[in-house]
């Protein structure tokens, strides 16, 4: 974090999270160890770090739900993560409705990261997983919520997709258009889907590079776009050259729009500002008068 001029990040466990377990009482209470764990180092360093919760397995709701009232209530977590599918089942599926409606009630952040779906992953050594499948996974997940009506019946819930949206800025159009308002997607017009498309958050973990951002620029709603490393599944050199990228892209864009005066600046929402909106807690300890020390960091 200090080599790359980082003040704080939120911390999350990262797929295959906690749906390894089998046994449903061994994974929630890993889920409430690795929690508590994660809530001491915050506390330990209250001014660089936060952290996402991790749940059971979605095939576990109450669990899901006792874990989310543990976390929010007890332990002050900044927000949840969930994997893009379940057991087959994507974020919009009708048996995660009790979850959201949850997680709308208190105003939730939900960092979704993409997890091995229900394809069978290919043997081929030179296209893995993580690298090939996981962006499309994402975007699945973001099109089952679409269409489940996730994002729009619970819009209190602010959801961020990590690595750009996976292949959502560049496939969005096409599904919208081609399948908005046919029997693939009856109830919404192009228009609809991607009205709802654009109020997904995205992070820009391996993303930060000037052909992806430059299309998530385009495609997300101002405010919508938060620095992510992946850190550390990333390599360091990666980080450090994407970090180097989204400091000067975003500097640039202070200068190019004539926005360099701290909170009105696009360019310092995307290091930092909007990550402050969407973690109140966070920006609390931090404080406006670390805000404005740091604010040529990320």
């Amino acid at each position: 974090m200090d080599q790359n001029s980082i003040s704080c990040a939120i911390l999350s466990l990262s797929a295959p999270a906690l749906t390894i377990i089998q046994d449903k009482a061994e994974a929630a209470t890993l889920a409430r160890e690795i929690n508590s764990y994660a809530a001491s180092l915050r506390d330990q360093h209250p001014t660089r770090f936060g952290f996402f919760a991790t749940l059971p397995s979605l095939t576990d709701i109450p669990a899901c739900l006792s874990e989310i009232e543990y976390a929010f209530d007890r332990l002050g977590a900044d927000g949840i993560t969930l994997l893009t599918s379940y057991n087959g089942r994507y974020l919009g599926h009708p048996d995660f409705g009790s979850l959201w409606a949850e997680l709308d009630k208190r105003n939730a952040v939900v960092f979704v990261h993409p997890a091995q779906g229900p394809v069978p992953p290919l043997s081929e050594p030179a296209m893995p997983g993580p690298m090939i499948d996981f962006p499309h996974e994402t975007t699945r997940a973001a099109v089952s919520m679409i269409i489940g009506n996730v994002v729009r019946d619970h819009s209190n819930v602010k959801i961020v997709l990590s690595h750009a949206g996976g292949t959502l800025p560049y496939m969005a159009t096409r599904i919208a258009y081609q399948a908005g308002g046919s029997p693939f997607i009856r109830n919404k017009s192009a228009e609809d889907f991607l009205i709802d498309a654009k109020k997904f958050y995205f992070d820009l973990a391996l993303s930060a590079y000037e052909g992806p951002f430059d299309l998530l620029k385009r495609f997300a709603a101002r405010g919508h776009i938060t620095y992510g490393s992946d850190f550390p599944f990333a390599k360091r050199e990666s980080i450090k050259g994407q970090a180097d990228f989204v400091k000067g892209v975003s500097n640039e864009l202070d200068r190019m729009t004539g926005e360099e005066d701290g909170a009105k600046a696009e360019g310092w929402e995307i290091r930092r500002g909007n990550a402050l909106r969407l973690f109140p807690r966070l920006a609390e300890r931090l404080g406006k008068g670390e805000v404005d020390r740091q604010m040529n960091g990320m």
